[in-house]
């Protein structure tokens, strides 16, 4: 890298949650690391969000900017956040969901772990803060510490829903396929180990993934789950490994999507990864029997 303290461009694209997307443009302007562009893509939103981001522009310190940008109609999530990449001016980039949060010591974590010479990127554990309906929040600290190198990333998403690296670097693999309805994060993170090799962990817990039953996210839905794993296994030849594409199943039971049977476990068990097969049937079976319930 060029500098010591590198412009880093952090895109966040929104629709329609002002509140929420305050809070994560503040977390933002919190970081203990400058300069920082904000870079936020409105989804077409018909709530005060323009005017919102106009305010928090007028509070930024020097070195730090917000830039806005606004989608005539929905266009999704990840054309939103490839407009952001095209406009991007900081040599390193990064994502936050309107959703989500950073903690202040992210960026200065992440930019301080990356070697673009040693890795594709750099990523971090995060928080699950989960919002439960009585109004109780549980917080638990997901440790990411395994390199992502390309096998075991092809058995299940170990980096998160987040990176930090160059910006050429998700321009020259393309950004992010506006064609996938969820998995998109996942996806990309394959094509660039694939072409810059491994990813490696920050060794933290930087960044907070938020849960509220009452709000989907993006990714929830059977069906996009359904044509996100027919399009994985078209992009990545790598799925006709009969073991890495029972893996891919085993992301689909993770949504509730029925896609295990207990004769599968004995292999799953084999391929390493325990404690995922037991969240995946856990996650499964808890989304099943609220479907019962409410039918």
């Amino acid at each position: 890298m060029r500098r010591d303290r590198p412009l880093v461009s952090v895109y966040i694209p929104t629709r329609d949650r002002v509140e929420l997307l305050t809070r994560a443009i503040r977390s933002v302007l919190l970081q203990d690391y400058g300069p920082l562009e904000i870079l936020v893509v409105d989804d077409a939103s018909a709530d005060a969000t323009r005017q919102r981001v106009a305010d928090l522009a007028a509070e930024c310190a020097s070195g730090r900017r917000i830039a806005y940008f606004r989608q005539s109609t929905p266009a999704g999530a990840n054309s939103a956040r490839n407009r952001a990449l095209a406009a991007a001016a900081g040599e390193l980039v990064t994502g936050l969901d309107d959703d989500d949060y950073f903690l202040p010591d992210r960026i200065s974590r992440l930019v301080a772990a990356f070697d673009p010479a040693r890795a594709a990127f750099v990523f971090d554990g995060y928080v699950r803060e989960t919002h439960l309906a009585d109004g109780r929040v549980r917080r638990a600290n997901i440790t990411l510490d395994r390199p992502a190198r390309l096998r075991d990333l092809l058995k299940r998403n170990i980096v998160g829903n987040q990176v930090l690296t160059l910006t050429s670097r998700l321009r020259q693999v393309g950004g992010f396929d506006e064609r996938l309805p969820a998995w998109q994060d996942y996806d990309l993170w394959l094509r660039l180990v694939k072409t810059f090799g491994d990813g490696l962990p920050g060794g933290g817990c930087s960044y907070v993934h938020t849960i509220d039953s009452a709000r989907g996210r993006i990714s929830d839905g059977t069906e996009k789950v359904e044509r996100a794993f027919d399009l994985f296994l078209e992009k990545h030849p790598e799925y006709a490994d009969a073991d890495l594409q029972l893996c891919l199943r085993l992301a689909k039971a993770c949504y509730g999507v029925e896609a295990v049977t207990v004769a599968d476990l004995p292999r799953l068990l084999l391929l390493g990864e325990p404690r995922y097969v037991l969240f995946a049937l856990y996650s499964f079976l808890s989304r099943r029997g609220s479907r019962s319930r409410r039918s």
